[in-house]
């Protein structure tokens, strides 16, 4: 029996629109039954944590199309991020899981982290469960 095909992200901005498709990819691959991991530093790991990414603000940077993505992103997807990706993380296949240095390096606190995710890893283990993927991609 041939094994499931892995997901991987690498997930370290924290701006709205790198989180989104983040989470978009993410739950597209396991709603497909890939094994699917999301791995989180700095940014990213800070906004998952705080439950801070159906916030649909986008970086100034972006100016006034930002303001105009972020107004559509918000008509064509009424759900939030964080309920469809609880629904997904229930099938089993979607797993997200912080790492040690990054908790640290962010002032994070250990519990707060734990409840958020399936666990903290350091990067041994992290590249240990990335090895052999199908797909591996950061953003």
């Amino acid at each position: 029996m041939k094994d499931k095909k892995k997901f991987i992200i690498f997930a370290h901005s924290g701006t709205y629109d790198k989180l989104y498709q983040t989470i978009t990819l993410a739950i597209t691959a396991a709603s497909m039954g890939k094994e699917t991991y999301i791995f989180l530093f700095f940014w990213a790991l800070k906004k998952f944590v705080n439950e801070e990414f159906d916030l649909t603000k986008l970086s100034t940077e972006f100016g006034e199309e930002g303001s105009q993505l972020s107004k559509r992103m918000r008509e064509l997807n009424p759900i939030s991020l964080k309920e469809i990706l609880g629904e997904v993380r229930k099938m089993g296949n979607l797993k997200i899981y912080a790492c040690t240095a990054a908790v640290k390096l962010m002032g994070l606190e250990e519990k707060t982290v734990k409840s958020k995710v399936d666990d903290i890893i350091g990067l041994t283990t992290i590249l240990d469960i990335a090895s052999g993927a199908d797909t591996q991609l950061f953003i």
